[in-house]
């Protein structure tokens, strides 16, 4: 029991010993105020509501506004309230996240603050924690708020404007002429209604014109499906330059799926990296189009880590391309290239596919290590810094 609950007892034993009534005057006064003092508090506490109001999703360099409100449901006010916010490191643009202040009966408290994005990820801000007392310090209460807000940071993504998309197919074009897809949206012409088109084919329009049943003929599509590949293994990148080289390699696979989705290509991304959110490797992210892809492409890329992935991009990419579709062009964005993987690589290109590989880190003798790619088929660029990714983007 509380120190003050012994204390009363004592006082009150004594006075009845030493035949003392004021001690049970004073008993009374001070047992009384005890025991409204706990009802105050948990009064108090129980009709307190907290709101936070913050955006979900934000940019890595960007700051976030957060309005967090204390509302009193209760007549009974809050002499001291004691608030402690718990903010992960990588957010934080003060030294704390404190505030002591008083709160009055059915009023409310504002508590605002800043979010600086250092970082990219997935980030926890809160539980919020309050310690609150009575006027006379009787008794101390403490509450913490039972769940938190997430907030995910997206990687950086450099702009690249003069980035251009060939025709037929994304960075490049192929030499075929066979078909690969139709476009809904370009509209070629019509012709006869043959036996097995699909109904939704039909030009109703034309057919009624015509008195004949016709079907629209359709464009081949502009564009072939991409895939990003991510090399995340922490044995692929140099020692001193592996925080730095790791995250630039985020924000170059970031920057050429913004543009491509952009361009309404269809974007797929693989990656040997690690999940801390489902604490397992990366799940790839088949090749789709629009602004929700975009979205589930960067939010994997704010959350992949670098790890131990055990085997080599030579010893794993086959498995993992072994159905790539022909046509569609490799994207691999990795600190290195060996002549292993180059093979690797040539191989997927004698299958009809694109294959471009961007350096995010410093390698010796690239340019030529970029002649005997050529040679195979392949595209080597050095991305180390921006002005190389924008250099990248001219090319192209």
């Amino acid at each position: 029991m509380h120190v003050i609950f012994w204390a009363l007892l004592i006082l009150f034993l004594a006075g009845a010993f030493f035949r003392m009534n004021w001690v049970y005057y004073l008993v009374y006064v001070v047992g009384g105020v005890w025991v409204f003092s706990h009802f105050w508090v948990r009064r108090t506490l129980h009709k307190l509501e907290l709101t936070r109001t913050m955006a979900h999703r934000a940019f890595n360099g960007e700051h976030i506004d957060v309005q967090t409100v204390f509302t009193n449901r209760s007549w009974l006010p809050m002499p001291w309230l004691q608030v402690q916010e718990a903010v992960p490191l990588d957010l934080k643009d003060q030294p704390d996240y404190r505030l002591v202040a008083s709160l009055g009966g059915h009023s409310r408290l504002e508590y605002n603050y800043g979010l600086q994005c250092k970082r990219r990820g997935y980030f926890t801000v809160g539980p919020m924690s309050l310690r609150t007392s009575d006027l006379f310090g009787f008794v101390t209460a403490r509450w913490e708020e039972s769940s938190a807000t997430q907030l995910i940071v997206y990687p950086q993504v450099v702009p690249l404007a003069r980035l251009g998309l060939p025709s037929r197919s994304p960075f490049g074009d192929l030499a075929s002429r066979q078909q690969l897809l139709e476009d809904p949206a370009r509209l070629a012409g019509v012709r006869a209604y043959a036996a097995g088109d699909n109904l939704r084919r039909v030009h109703w329009k034309a057919s009624a014109h015509a008195d004949a049943l016709l079907v629209k003929k359709l464009q081949p599509s502009q564009a072939v499906p991409v895939t990003i590949v991510l090399d995340m293994n922490r044995a692929a990148y140099p020692t001193r330059a592996l925080v730095g080289s790791s995250e630039w390699a985020v924000t170059v696979a970031a920057s050429i799926a913004n543009v491509l989705i952009n361009e309404r290509q269809a974007v797929g991304l693989d990656t040997n990296g690690f999940d801390p959110l489902t604490g397992a490797p990366t799940v790839a992210l088949p090749q789709r189009t629009g602004q929700e892809q975009l979205i589930a492409l960067l939010s994997l890329l704010a959350r992949v880590q670098i790890h131990d992935a055990g085997r080599d991009l030579a010893a794993w990419l086959p498995d993992r391309f072994a159905g790539l579709p022909w046509g569609a062009t490799l994207i691999v964005v990795t600190p290195a290239v060996d002549e292993a993987a180059l093979w690797t690589l040539h191989n997927l290109y004698r299958r009809g596919n694109k294959v471009i590989v961007l350096l995010c880190a410093r390698q010796p003798d690239v340019r030529i290590l970029a002649a005997k790619a050529e040679r195979l088929g392949i595209h080597v660029h050095n991305t180390v810094w921006e002005i190389d990714l924008e250099a990248f983007a001219g090319v192209f």
